[in-house]
């Protein structure tokens, strides 16, 4: 074969190939092809979520400056601080501190001093003694917010551990209860099925001139004496039941302390923009500062906010070492931003009224407000609803709050127990005294039983009396007569 042969034929092999490739995909022009209907793109409209039904109205009236928030992380808690940003910063544009609490401390500690106690999608389980602290500072005026979240639980080989068991335990005693579901609803949503619109509300402040609020995925929430906030429509149902029924997404306890919501994905962004989510939120932080905590002995030595004046009462002499208390007492409210000052007279708002046993005015007044009598012997002292304590060695404190401020009187027998009274606070526990409501005994030394006492503590029987050794005998040579 000719050479010219050779190259016509490798050019042909390698264009077959490409020729019959178009011709199978574009077809041939008497093949017949069936008209293919497009959608009508130009009229097609992109689905945009619901927008809000008023302009915003963000507080900047620093109405709660001061108020603690505690943010709870350390029960295995499904989110990031940074998530909620939204939130924190309604809080904080009302003056309030946001803290968190890790759980390096004991959580009645920091409840003491806290207005409200936000908890989301808990996985570890709340002790006995935290669930009755909680419940504690519920009853005295605290704000409770426990969310959950269907998408925030945690899987484990096969078993999956959703973050209702925590909260249900933790809310038992509230009336309130968190389903294992989630809500879904096909034909009304917010571009997803589990995207669930609520436009049906409860009366309370919490849903005044809210048109519709949407939450992204969401367990039902159950209360038998509380009110619902979030009604869902009948046309949302459960996955638990695939049915309608008496299906919320949020709701308040019957005393107005405990908010509890399936969802809290409306208060991270973007989703808090849609809707009248962002007005929610700032319903929610209002709530969250707005309880009424009843002041008492129990949240020590977290007992005052703002200035506090120090009274010495009748002939009590402020001695160096009692000075000395003094300083370490303002150091120490001084890092709950309160300001202690030293005065002759009770002050305008905040007081501490210190003094010993003596027959002056001052500590008569006191005596015959309170009820407190003391024996003819002077050594016993009669403190109502606890009776007749020893007075050697001890002190009474009592406590009373007032719409301008709280006042707190400590009393001993002694300036050198005023000391120790005065101690407890730079401590910052009751360790040694017997609380009831808002009185107290404090033990502050020991009581030999002669009347005479010393402080425990400080007992020292290292420089007792000893034997003085006799010195050892020394040997005598005696001479003998061989010499």
């Amino acid at each position: 074969m000719r050479t010219s042969s050779r190259i016509i034929s490798a050019i042909a092999l390698f264009i077959l190939p490409i020729l019959v490739r178009y011709l199978w995909t574009n077809s041939f022009p008497f093949v017949y092809q069936p008209a293919v209907t497009t959608p009508n793109f130009e009229q097609a409209t992109i689905p945009e979520p619901p927008t809000a039904s008023a302009p915003i109205s963000i507080s900047e009236s620093q109405e709660a400056i001061g108020q603690v928030v505690l943010i709870d992380y350390a029960h295995t808690n499904q989110f990031f601080v940074n998530e909620i940003e939204p939130f924190t910063r309604a809080l904080t544009s009302r003056g309030a501190i946001t803290e968190i609490h890790t759980g390096e401390e004991m959580l009645e500690k920091k409840l003491r001093y806290a207005s409200a106690y936000v908890i989301m999608s808990p996985l570890s389980v709340f002790t006995p003694e935290e669930i009755r602290t909680v419940e504690r500072f519920v009853a005295n005026g605290g704000r409770l917010l426990v969310f959950t979240d269907p998408t925030r639980g945690m899987a484990f080989f096969d078993y999956t551990f959703p973050d209702v068991d925590s909260a249900n335990l933790l809310l038992s005693s509230s009336g309130i209860a968190f389903s294992s579901d989630y809500l879904y609803n096909q034909s009304d949503n917010e571009g997803n099925f589990r995207n669930v619109k609520f436009s049906q509300f409860g009366e309370h402040p919490l849903t005044e001139e809210l048109d519709m609020v949407v939450l992204y995925g969401t367990h039902s929430v159950l209360t038998g004496s509380g009110t619902v906030l979030l009604e869902a429509s009948p046309k949302t149902l459960s996955s638990l039941t695939d049915q309608s029924g008496d299906l919320a997404g949020m709701v308040i306890s019957a005393n107005g302390n405990v908010l509890a919501a399936g969802d809290f994905t409306f208060m991270t962004t973007p989703f808090f923009s849609v809707a009248d989510n962002a007005q929610l939120v700032e319903r929610v932080a209002e709530f969250a500062l707005g309880g009424e905590r009843k002041t008492s002995l129990a949240n020590f030595p977290y007992l005052f906010t703002g200035d506090v004046t120090l009274v010495a009462l009748g002939e009590t002499q402020l001695t160096s070492n009692l000075l000395t208390q003094v300083s370490f007492l303002q150091q120490s409210l001084r890092q709950n931003n309160v300001r202690l000052v030293l005065g002759d007279k009770k002050g305008a708002t905040n007081n501490i009224l210190i003094g010993v046993y003596e027959e002056s005015e001052d500590i008569f007044a006191i005596l015959k407000k309170y009820k407190i009598e003391l024996d003819d012997s002077r050594e016993f002292v009669t403190v109502p609803g606890i009776g007749a304590v020893g007075l050697a060695g001890t002190g009474v404190m009592f406590f009373e709050t007032g719409a301008n401020g709280n006042t707190l009187i400590l009393l001993a027998d002694s300036s050198a127990n005023l000391e120790y009274m005065l101690a407890k606070f730079y401590e910052g526990e009751l360790y040694g005294c017997v609380i009831q409501g808002n009185n107290g005994v404090c033990s502050l030394a020991y009581d030999d039983g002669t009347g005479t006492y010393e402080d425990e503590y400080y007992e020292d029987t290292y420089y007792e009396d000893q034997a003085t050794p006799e010195p050892e005998q020394q040997p005598e040579f005696t001479p003998t007569p061989s010499g």
